[in-house]
């Protein structure tokens, strides 16, 4: 009874973690100048001189000088971009297949562990459900 317990927690965090993380976002390995982010309207990544790590929704231009756009209590904000290194965009195909990816593996896995269960539990409980 305490490893049921044991597993059905183990299970149940298991789904809180890739129901967290179903929103990937993948991005592509290949640099684009901001000038072609801007174009693409898709989702950026930026990478700035002094190593740090910057996700935008967008990224817009007005005057020679590039923003990125966030979502900030609902509301998209503009943050100009200065200390840039290097902008990827967002890669659909590969966010598609590691969003399938979060739901497919935990879903397998929760199926052979109940299956494994039932197996215990009909071999330790002495009755033949015809499995």
């Amino acid at each position: 009874m305490k490893t049921s317990q044991i597993s059905s927690i183990s299970i149940a965090i298991f789904f809180i973690i890739s129901t967290i993380l179903q929103s990937c976002v993948a991005y592509k390995n290949k640099p684009v100048s901001l000038a072609e982010a801007e174009r693409s309207k898709k989702r950026v990544k930026i990478k700035t001189n002094s190593n740090r790590t910057y996700r935008f929704e967008q990224i817009v231009s007005d005057e020679e000088r590039f923003y990125g756009l966030i979502k900030e209590n609902g509301e998209m904000a503009k943050i100009e971009i200065r200390d840039y290194k290097e902008a990827f965009l967002q890669s659909k195909s590969k966010s598609t297949w590691s969003t399938i990816a979060v739901i497919a593996v935990p879903t397998i896995t929760a199926v052979i562990i109940g299956v494994n269960q039932h197996k215990n539990f009909t071999l330790n409980s002495g009755f033949d459900l015809g499995l």
